[in-house]
């Protein structure tokens, strides 16, 4: 591949010395007229430029040349040619000269679409198609919800990354991937319907907040989309963000701007999602660092590191500028290297403004220009500056509430047990088993709401698995073995800390908190092997299995 690369730079080579002796012209971009003529990547290449005979015989000639000298043969069967804003018989003609064929629109170039709405079906389709054959061969498989949710991260959060980059996706594609999603998770499908437990949006949650860590997908949406606007100041002069700026005018009109009709969707979609109020916490964690100052504004822009914008923090000063909307390099001037303000007023200021605009001076006064050094944007999310996809998700996450008990739940993650066991462990502490009494809850009608292990009480959390008289002796056992005393919780939350936190405190952590999961896991098998099999509930049987449960946990590390 690599010495392909090499000969196909011969490629840019010609055109280089096509462009020099004025035979081949180029596509003007925007106001800048910023120049295109060949774009390659891998071995795809596109030629850009006015849709004229003479273009097309350079093109050919080119081509031509390239075959001879490097010995490689294009494939034209493969190859298509398109214009815009000319007549058919004339793309159809030079086609036909350069012997490949019509290409119509829209089209796909690297599996992105082109010349289609962002919200198009046609752009969404093939995703969801890609989902529902995942999903198809994975029902077919018997899984726990520990492996559908290890499934579902590394398999299905990763498929639409390449689209989710690029575009936003519409919330009726979210709703639909999202549900694909959930009852694959739950177990739902079309002959049988299954409760989805637990919010969406808590699944969604980092682990260190409750949640399972499956991505949010408008989010994770935004943080990717995010990093067009982050990269649009920080490599603003290679040649996406030179046509950017050139046809729409850059981070200033993403900031200032308005939609006008010749823009396209996708610089639509980034101005917006630039201006929604979840996207502000992005914009926080964005700082300008100052260097020649052309590209910053100096009223309206945060360069001074304290979060607040000149206008905002001086008011009574912006109004009277004559300079609302320059940037920084035009507010003075070098002199001798050294750089001197040259602030000009609307009027004189008045003896009560006087301290006010000391102040103002000292504050730009602090922040040294530099002639020769480009500004920048600094991240403040990561050590190192940078914009990543992973701060920035985190950050956009952080606006959605976290579960109660989140402590225990992110150190329940920590422990080096199987995925079953942390999954039903986590069901339990938010009180989200199908028991008798969370089934009441949820409308489901049954004809017996006690507890089938004793029959006398409602079969709820805290009872069965801690105060039914079949199961209460097993704690009290696992008590005498860490030698604790004491009155436990119902609570399934208020329990783990009381056992874990509390009797297991120190080294043996872990080891308490590995029975404890392993003797509630196998006490929930057995009610269910009573209910669904008629296996009768036998409490030494059920120790036997949690001891042998916790023993293989132990032994795994």
């Amino acid at each position: 591949p690599l010495l392909f690369n090499i000969v196909g730079e011969g490629l840019t080579g010609m055109m280089r010395e096509a462009l020099n002796k004025n035979l081949y012209r180029s596509f003007l971009v925007g106001k800048q007229q910023v120049p295109i003529n060949i774009l390659q990547y891998a071995d795809d290449t596109i030629f850009l430029g006015e849709a004229s005979w003479d273009n097309v015989l350079v093109l050919k000639s080119m081509l031509r040349g390239f075959e001879m000298a490097s010995g490689l043969k294009i494939n034209f069967a493969k190859s298509q040619f398109g214009a815009v804003g000319v007549q058919a018989n004339w793309v159809q003609a030079a086609a036909a000269f350069l012997n490949c064929r019509h290409m119509d629109t829209p089209f796909k170039y690297l599996g992105m679409p082109i010349g289609v709405k962002p919200s198009s079906r046609m752009v969404w389709e093939p995703l969801i198609n890609k989902f529902e054959a995942k999903l198809s061969k994975w029902n077919q498989k018997n899984l726990s919800m520990g492996g559908k949710i290890t499934l579902i991260k590394s398999v299905l959060n990763a498929l639409p990354i390449y689209l989710l980059s690029f575009f936003k996706i519409p919330q009726s594609i979210v709703d639909k991937l999202e549900s694909l999603q959930r009852n694959f998770m739950w177990g739902d499908n079309h002959h049988h319907k299954k409760i989805s437990w637990v919010k969406w949006e808590v699944v969604c949650l980092p682990k260190s907040e409750g949640g399972l860590g499956i991505k949010n997908l408008s989010k994770f949406n935004a943080a990717l989309r995010g990093k067009w606007i982050w990269d649009l100041v920080s490599n603003h002069n290679q040649l996406w963000g030179r046509v950017l700026i050139s046809k729409y005018g850059g981070w200033s009109d993403l900031k200032w701007g308005r939609d006008k009709g010749w823009q396209s969707q996708w610089w639509k979609d980034l101005r917006k999602l630039f201006h929604q109020p979840d996207f502000n916490i992005i914009q926080q964690n964005m700082a300008w660092k100052v260097g020649c100052g052309d590209q910053i504004k100096f009223w309206q822009d945060t360069w001074l590191g304290e979060g607040c914008t000149l206008q905002q923090k001086y008011n009574p000063l912006y109004i009277i500028s004559r300079q609302q909307h320059l940037s920084i390099s035009k507010m003075g001037k070098f002199s001798q290297g050294a750089w001197i303000w040259d602030l000009k007023w609307r009027r004189h200021l008045f003896d009560h403004e006087h301290e006010l605009a000391i102040a103002f001076m000292d504050d730009i006064s602090a922040m040294p220009i530099q002639q020769h050094l480009q500004d920048s944007m600094l991240w403040k999310a990561e050590p190192n500056g940078l914009y990543s996809t992973k701060s920035a998700y985190r950050l956009l996450m952080s606006s959605i509430s976290p579960v109660p008990h989140r402590d225990i739940l992110q150190n329940l993650w920590k422990l080096k047990i199987p995925p079953r066991a942390a999954v039903f462990s986590w069901r339990l502490l938010l009180d989200r088993l199908p028991t008798r009494a969370n089934l009441l809850r949820r409308n489901v009608h049954i004809q017996d709401t006690l507890c089938p292990l004793c029959g006398t009480h409602q079969e709820e959390a805290g009872h069965l698995f801690f105060h039914c008289k079949m199961t209460r002796g097993m704690w009290g056992e696992s008590m005498n073995w860490i030698r604790a005393i004491g009155a436990l919780s119902a609570d399934p939350a208020s329990h783990f800390i009381q056992f874990c936190n509390g009797f297991g405190a120190g080294s043996k952590y872990s080891r308490v908190c590995g029975w404890w999961i392993a003797l509630t896991l196998t006490i929930w098998q057995h009610r269910n092997s009573l209910l669904f099999k008629g296996t009768p509930f036998d409490p030494h049987r059920v120790m036997e299995e949690a001891l042998f449960l916790a023993w293989s946990c132990l032994k795994a590390r």
